[in-house]
């Protein structure tokens, strides 16, 4: 997969937010049908634009310097049998062109890392319920 137009819309991001800004783009969530099974999963139209990828659960981080990282699911082969293939941190940074990847499972470790000293931070408003508590605890450890 040729990975350079999902860089070059990445790079417009970074140039938009500024040299001290930081931008958290989460996907889709998955979204449960019942006790056991879950809807068909559907990404989130943003985040595909970004990044061309489309497994649950994962974050994409842009740097005002033009760095992107991705936090997505960690390879699991078991689990894959029922959710289907899991590209992996491992694998990502190749396959997507994004600068690092990392598991979706280190994301309340790392985010207050890279927030330290931003001066801007973008992160979707009103579609992810919970999303701006969880801002503001990784904001409160900085």
């Amino acid at each position: 997969m040729d990975t350079s137009l999902y860089a070059q819309r990445r790079a417009r991001v970074a140039a938009a937010i500024g040299p001290n800004g930081l931008a958290l783009i989460p996907t889709a969530p998955v979204q449960p049908r019942n006790r056991d099974s879950d809807y068909a999963y559907r990404h989130d139209s943003y985040f595909y634009y970004l990044t061309g990828f489309s497994e649950p659960q994962a974050w994409l981080v842009i740097a005002g310097d033009g760095t992107s990282r991705l936090l997505c699911q960690p390879k699991d082969l078991e689990r894959e049998i029922w959710d289907g293939y899991r590209l992996g941190p491992e694998a990502a940074p190749a396959a997507l062109g994004v600068d690092a990847a990392y598991s979706v499972a280190q994301r309340d470790t790392l985010l207050p890392q890279w927030l330290e000293n931003r001066q801007t931070l973008y992160y979707p408003f009103a579609i992810h319920p919970g999303l701006p508590a969880q801002v503001d605890a990784w904001l409160a450890q900085v």
